[in-house]
């Protein structure tokens, strides 16, 4: 698992229990997908999924989260999350979610970890996101 439960609800300072279900690897001709779904235990709605994005080759980290930037609500929403992987933000997602995204070089390919959390930007998370960031870019 490539993050946990405890280390979500740790970051997001939920006193709410959570549950994973990790998905089936997406494998495309330019990269491969690993997903896991995240629900509340008590009345299971949903709470965020995560997508890591393995791309080998000459790929740069800046350019796949560059298309991760293109999911934020506008140009220039996207806030900068510092000292993760090889660069990370937060913004508000066109769907009205938050979009947490960390993208390193390792292992000969460029990574990217998408991490959609349900419902708008909260201020008291903010904090919470940059831990997140810098735990998956450690990952990645």
């Amino acid at each position: 698992m490539f993050l946990g439960v405890e280390e979500l609800q740790g970051a997001l300072r939920s006193k709410a229990v959570y549950r994973s279900a990790e998905q089936e690897v997406m494998r495309g001709q330019k990269s491969v997908n690993y997903a896991c779904d995240f629900s509340r235990v008590d009345d299971g709605s949903d709470v965020g999924s995560l997508m890591v994005t393995a791309a080998p080759g000459n790929t740069a980290p800046e350019a796949l989260l560059g298309v991760a930037e293109d999911q934020c609500l506008g140009e220039g929403q996207a806030k900068p999350l510092p000292d993760a992987g090889d660069g990370a933000f937060w913004c508000m997602s066109e769907d009205l979610d938050t979009l947490v995204a960390t993208v390193k070089r390792s292992r000969g390919e460029a990574r990217i970890a998408y991490l959609t959390l349900a419902g708008s930007p909260l201020s008291a998370n903010i904090p919470g996101y940059g831990e997140l960031a810098k735990l998956l870019g450690g990952r990645l």
